[in-house]
């Protein structure tokens, strides 16, 4: 182990776009084969994947080749045959009541100082009529001479339909819009470096609810009967927010310039 982290930092320093102040966020296609690996490389050849566990990786850098059993690694490399490579298990990112499942973060953010790479866990539920399901974004730290680490967990999407009409009187009560339906979206944008070479990161959040200002707390069916002016999408204007996060040395992570608001009505299952 500790042989390789010196042969992974050479590799991040060549692929480290020192010339260039600002962080570079690049899209990458997420090409997934047959064994249910995920990958997605840069032009020149950073490739990140999401592929099945191998033994004693939880949350931090592990083996490589060993026998797969269960559970997910994110790994970053400079070509599919280079043995220059380090690997971070995903079994920490697992949380709460659900089962969550595991794809790749299809953007890389490169700076002086490393790579951010990115690893989605999705969770969904299914309601009687309804169902629901949310996206967290956990961002991974690969810096030269350090073993990997996460850096940022944030709520990046979800989608939730609950309520069902039952009855004709529910359907005219509801005006034909027989389901509640809630959206959050976020985006991350990077900024120069400034704090432990780490980029400042823009965190932007949009969040809708239909038919109007609804809520998860309340049954809409016992409210007033809606009418077709009724039927529009609203912002939550609590939920639809902004927060700047800084990399803090001490907690080893991001953390947002203001508390964060209490969105659980879009963003958990």
């Amino acid at each position: 182990m500790s042989q390789r982290v010196p042969v992974v930092a050479m590799v991040l320093i060549s692929l480290s776009p020192a010339c260039v102040a600002q962080p570079l966020v690049e899209a990458l296609t997420v090409i997934r084969n047959q064994a249910e690996v995920m990958q997605a490389c840069t032009a020149d050849r950073l490739c990140a994947e999401v592929s099945p566990w191998a033994p004693g990786c939880e949350g931090q850098a592990c083996e490589t080749g060993l026998p797969h059993r269960g559970g997910w690694t994110l790994r970053l490399s400079v070509s599919q045959n280079d043995p220059a490579h380090t690997t971070y298990g995903l079994e920490g990112l697992a949380s709460g009541d659900y089962d969550p499942s595991f794809s790749l973060w299809p953007s890389l953010i490169r700076f002086e100082g490393g790579v951010l790479a990115g690893v989605e866990t999705h969770a969904t539920a299914m309601y009687s009529g309804g169902g629901a399901n949310s996206t967290t974004l956990h961002l991974i730290a690969f810096l030269p001479g350090q073993l990997p680490f996460e850096v940022l967990s944030v709520a990046y999407s979800a989608n939730v339909m609950i309520r069902a009409c039952f009855s004709e009187r529910d359907l005219k009560h509801r005006a034909g819009a027989c389901h509640d339906l809630y959206s959050f979206d976020a985006t991350i944008i990077p900024e120069e470096a400034v704090a432990g070479g780490m980029p400042l990161l823009h965190y932007r959040s949009e969040a809708t609810s239909f038919p109007g200002p609804v809520s998860r707390s309340r049954d809409s069916r016992d409210g007033k009967p809606l009418r077709k002016g009724d039927l529009v999408e609203a912002t939550d204007p609590q939920c639809s927010y902004y927060r700047l996060y800084r990399f803090d040395p001490e907690a080893r992570g991001y953390l947002p310039d203001a508390p964060l608001p209490d969105c659980s009505d879009y963003t958990e299952p």
